[in-house]
């Protein structure tokens, strides 16, 4: 696999699909998805959608046209959230899992611009309440993002590091 990137030769699947290569590769977190797949806490549905995007056989409109179900590829989503707002539904990109699960999706942007924040709080969250009482790290932006210039702004910024 490395080789043929080293190659260039990256535009077709090495073991025949997509997904054998991706099975095959080595340290690429089988073992963690072995026991995702295993664990009797996880839900059926929730192992069944996993095992559906590896495969590559997750019901969007490029996988139904692929198995002539569908003969227009383009993304359903963004046509309708264009409509909605009024404009060109003209050069829709193609509705992939990938791009579906994008803020580059014009329906899905919001949700998953959402669950990226959620996300966040909660990281930021545990990563305070995991922080000893003797810690120096201070987290200065859980709710909003900060520029540098911004940042700048404040006295101990400067000390760490100057505008320079």
């Amino acid at each position: 696999m490395q080789a043929r990137a080293e190659q260039g030769n990256t535009n077709h699947p090495a073991y025949g699909t997509w997904t054998a290569d991706f099975m095959l590769r080595q340290n690429q977190s089988r073992v963690f998805l072995g026991k995702y797949l295993n664990d009797p806490r996880v839900p059926w549905r929730h192992k069944r959608r996993e095992m559906m995007a590896i495969a590559g056989i997750i019901p969007v409109a490029k996988w139904l046209a692929k198995i002539k179900q569908r003969s227009d590829v383009s993304c359903r989503l963004c046509k309708r959230a264009r409509e909605q707002c009024g404009a060109s539904t003209e050069n829709l990109p193609e509705e992939k899992y990938g791009h579906i699960n994008s803020a580059l999706c014009d329906g899905m942007a919001t949700t998953v611009t959402a669950v990226h924040h959620f996300i966040w709080r909660h990281l930021y969250a545990s990563i305070q309440a995991a922080q000893t009482p003797t810690s120096n790290l201070r987290f200065d932006t859980p709710d909003k993002e900060s520029s540098m210039s911004t940042l700048w702004q404040e006295e101990e910024f400067k000390q760490i590091c100057s505008r320079e």
